[in-house]
């Protein structure tokens, strides 16, 4: 037996007179979905990447209204204790700053160091003189679109494994119903033979 052969007795496509239709039609759809995600993968990548880069640099954009001002803080910020405050483990402190419109506004804004009351902290603001954080910057934009291109593929195979595992749950639904034909047809005569000789 070849390679060739013995590939095609894996997959199921040989010519073995005792493989059913139902045997034929799961290796057909586990090789349709193997050659969708092959085909699918490098172009969602392409798509996902071209995506996440063009957002990137959009949001970039956007925040170049951004301004970096000093705010003065109204009270004494404690040094923040591990896990903590906020997501990067800061403190919320009132704060007080000029916005680049003139007008002055008070706000909490997170402080990641002890300080006193009165000193500077910089923060970032839209144009508005709401608290931003700071911009996006050309590496965290390509990190984001290596990321969202990492991540396309395996999400397309989840969804292929998922489209998989319905289209095998169906096919064995109906080999069962075709078993318990075939047994309602035969089984009484295998019973029958049975009870016949003893």
């Amino acid at each position: 037996m070849t390679r060739r052969q013995r590939l095609a007795r894996r997959l199921g496509l040989d010519t073995n007179p005792l493989r059913r239709r139902t045997d034929r039609i799961a290796s057909c759809l586990v090789g349709g979905l193997l050659v969708a995600f092959l085909a699918g993968a490098p172009l969602l990548v392409m798509a996902t990447a071209g995506w996440a880069g063009r957002a990137g640099v959009a949001e970039q954009q956007a925040q170049r209204t951004w301004h970096e001002i000093s705010a003065v803080l109204l009270r004494n910020a404690p040094a923040p204790a591990a896990f903590a405050g906020s997501l990067y483990g800061g403190t919320w402190v009132p704060a007080r700053w000029t916005a680049p419109d003139g007008r002055t506004r008070t706000g909490e804004i997170d402080v990641t160091t002890a300080l006193a009351k009165g000193q500077t902290v910089p923060i970032w603001v839209d144009p508005a003189g709401l608290p931003t954080g700071p911009p996006l910057t050309h590496r965290a934009v390509v990190a984001r679109t290596v990321i969202a291109a990492a991540i396309a593929p395996v999400v397309l195979a989840i969804v292929l494994g998922f489209l998989c595992t319905v289209g095998r749950w169906v096919i064995d639904r109906r080999r069962l119903a075709g078993w318990d034909s075939a047994w309602a047809l035969v089984g009484p005569q295998w019973t029958k033979r049975f009870w016949s000789r003893g």
